[in-house]
């Protein structure tokens, strides 16, 4: 348990890293601002961590989602089970939503299966000694203020797994609400509150391992204000609910797709320029009746020029790549590739020889499955229609199969391309924030290495068309 200075180092980690979670959240409810935004406003501008960079920033967050993630299903003692098996690190590199399913497996785990077993057999009695043996509670390790914003009450013991599941089910994951906890399988967890339990002081010994008695205390994250952002905000009559918006107008036949395509192409071309703002407004007024599009074949045409402010960065060439990044460019990938031979020159007409090879490490969210009739009450990861097979991957954003594949590749190059990453990210300026809106919302709140990007995507061997 925490008795033990490695199991309880460990342990304070992941506290930290809720409370960072925790405190976004705070000040994201109140003000609006989100990462990007919380991130500008209190770390960049403090010279005593302004070292941290922003991919540093949301890595941090995107750990400390993790670690909440199951905490909602495992109370906050599975962290100190985690860190009694030395499996922070894992956890913590854990890729994609699999720390939503870990989440939902121990809420609500399948009927006579090896994982209902093991957790009531093992899981749930050692939380529940844990319980008894080391007391802990909200208010020594969360700030008073978060305690009141997320919790129904300020002394929120973590013995009461009922109170502390609303703690932690307060924290917005970008993700489905957790599944209910299955009491029966938990039942070993549930125990009265001791009123004489001394509980352990979790932010005195945080203090006492990281900083000690020189160290000033952090306080939280401030309140800060949100900055004034300029929107051209369009109205219209458009109706996303109306039948005839919701089916899908193409051919699925390949055929006939590609020359329906085609043809919407040509009808695109010719479409109405719009002059100004005021003026595609009126175009938009005119354009539906009843909340559909009564001119299907007519489109408009945006000029970039009548956006106000608008650059938009579409090829960046850069021979500014300091020397010791470029130095290292072709051996850090065949350290993470681990194989020279992907990088020999190849002729792959030849017979026997090996097709380029093409790892495409992104995030999917492709062929979604779709809940428009989907019953309201029914958490989806439970849903299932009857006499068919229901796809719960592609509920949400999903990780394509190369990133599950080639997972260690992925992490290796993450960490050896982490300088290049974090140097394109002084170029991008206005595109960063644009790029964010879709990487901010991934389920889990992940943080991909190559962020503000979803993806990374590695060809050897081959010559493409333009695509």
């Amino acid at each position: 348990g925490i008795a033990s200075k490695d199991v309880r180092i460990n342990f304070l980690v992941m506290v930290n890293y809720m409370t960072l979670v925790c405190k976004c959240q705070s000040v994201c409810l109140k003000t609006g601002l989100h990462l990007t935004g919380i991130y500008k406003k209190e770390i960049k501008p403090n010279a005593s961590v302004r070292a941290i960079s922003y991919r540093t920033f949301a890595e941090w967050h995107a750990i400390g989602c993790k670690f909440i993630a199951i905490t909602c299903s495992g109370s906050i003692y599975s962290l100190v089970l985690i860190a009694s098996l030395g499996l922070r690190v894992a956890v913590a590199s854990i890729v994609g939503t699999v720390h939503l399913n870990l989440a939902n497996m121990l809420c609500l785990p399948p009927p006579n299966s090896p994982e209902r077993k093991l957790i009531m057999e093992h899981i749930a009695p050692t939380i529940a000694h844990m319980c008894l043996m080391f007391p802990l509670a909200m208010d020594t390790m969360f700030s008073p203020a978060l305690i009141t914003r997320f919790a129904v009450s300020k002394l929120v013991d973590c013995m009461d797994l009922s109170v502390s599941d609303h703690f932690f089910d307060a924290i917005i994951q970008n993700a489905f609400i957790p599944l209910q906890r299955k009491w029966h399988v938990w039942r070993s967890c549930i125990m009265p509150v001791p009123s004489d339990s001394g509980q352990v002081p979790v932010h005195t010994f945080n203090h006492e391992e990281f900083y000690g008695s020189s160290h000033p205390y952090s306080p939280p994250l401030s309140d800060i204000e949100e900055d004034k952002v300029e929107h051209i905000i369009i109205k219209t009559s458009y109706n996303p609910l109306s039948p005839e918006n919701q089916c899908f107008k193409a051919p699925w036949n390949k055929v006939d797709n590609s020359i329906w395509s085609a043809t919407e192409r040509s009808h695109a071309e010719a479409g109405e320029r719009v002059r100004s703002i005021e003026g595609l407004k009126m175009k938009l007024v005119k354009l539906y009746h009843n909340g559909i599009n009564i001119m299907q074949d007519a489109y408009l045409r945006i000029p970039m020029h009548i956006i106000p402010k608008y650059s938009s960065l579409m090829a960046f060439v850069s021979m500014a790549l300091p020397a010791h990044i470029r130095s290292t460019l072709e051996v850090n990938l065949l350290a993470a590739l681990e194989s020279l031979e992907l990088l020999w020159e190849t002729n792959t007409q030849l017979p026997g020889c090996q097709p380029f090879q093409a790892m495409h490490m992104s995030w999917y969210n492709r062929h979604c499955t779709l809940g428009h009739e989907a019953p309201t009450d029914v958490q989806p990861w439970v849903l299932e229609k009857e006499g068919m097979h229901t796809n719960h991957s592609q509920v949400i954003p999903y990780l394509s199969k190369d990133l599950h594949q080639h997972h260690h590749i992925y992490g290796t190059i993450s960490k050896l391309y982490e300088e290049l990453f974090e140097w394109m990210e002084t170029y991008l300026q206005e595109e960063f924030e644009l790029l964010m809106e879709v990487t901010a919302v991934l389920p889990g709140n992940c943080s991909p290495p190559v962020t503000p990007f979803i993806s990374l995507v590695i060809n050897i061997n081959v010559c493409t068309k333009a695509h």
